[in-house]
């Protein structure tokens, strides 16, 4: 998974560095990019876009900090106290006794499906190919033979 998502990365990269997320792209293309980026500076345009994310993007990193704050003083409330961190079961922590993944035959499916990194693809066409051509030439020698 981790490789697929570098993968992905890849070519999901975006043209600059100030990248701005939905719906806030909106405001960069609109108020921006189409009437100041054609004609300023570099530096300057650059300089406008931070003051502007600053502006976007400070209100949610303060709430963010916040409730990050105050979950960190409950679980360190709750340490002190010698209980759990959390008192919140999910629904599938509730069910993991339940479920098997080895006698559902998931296990083995998934281990089927993973690909195999350390191998070239290009390589394993090529033995494929190879495997393949190997039943067809068993095949010509059989119809030869009759």
């Amino acid at each position: 998974m981790a490789l697929f998502s570098q993968k992905t990365l890849l070519f999901v990269r975006a043209p600059d560095e100030n990248v701005f997320i939905p719906p806030f792209n909106l405001i960069e293309l609109f108020f921006l990019v189409i009437p100041l980026e054609w004609w300023m500076s570099k530096k300057l345009y650059g300089q406008i876009n931070r003051y502007v994310m600053f502006v976007i993007y400070s209100p949610l990193l303060v709430i963010t900090a916040a409730w990050e704050t105050k979950t960190a003083h409950k679980v360190r409330w709750n340490r002190k106290r010698g209980e759990a961190d959390e008192d919140v079961v999910y629904e599938w922590e509730q069910m993991d006794n339940q479920l098997d993944f080895e006698d559902d035959g998931w296990a083995k499916a998934v281990e089927k499906s993973r690909p195999d990194v350390t191998t070239d693809a290009t390589l394993m066409e090529v033995r494929d190919l190879r495997k393949n051509m190997e039943e067809l030439k068993a095949l010509v020698t059989r119809l030869e033979k009759k």
